[in-house]
């Protein structure tokens, strides 16, 4: 569902499962993977490495998207926002 970006598909799944925190983490455990691979493909990316405004515009709206798909499906609920930041931390370093 992250690859296809059926957000609406998501928020159902979120809705039905938000009382039962271990699935939450489940979820949480797919997305961070989802979002290191998209980063990780803009960072190694040598053309976006040649140029810095390429680069950054890329990483903004690959941040926008997780951004509208936290709001949108996961109704910007905390722990799905320490996971995108996790995420984000992680193929930066």
């Amino acid at each position: 569902m992250f690859t296809h970006n059926r957000l609406e598909e998501l928020g159902l799944m979120y809705k039905i499962f938000k009382r039962d925190q271990q699935t939450l983490t489940l979820i949480i455990k797919k997305m961070i993977p989802y979002i290191e691979m998209r980063g990780e493909k803009i960072v190694k990316d040598e053309a976006y490495l040649t140029d810095p405004i390429e680069y950054t515009k890329k990483l903004l709206e690959l941040k926008a998207e997780m951004d509208k798909m936290l709001d949108e499906s996961f109704k910007n609920d905390m722990k799905f926002q320490k996971g995108r930041d996790t995420s984000f931390q992680n193929f930066m370093n």
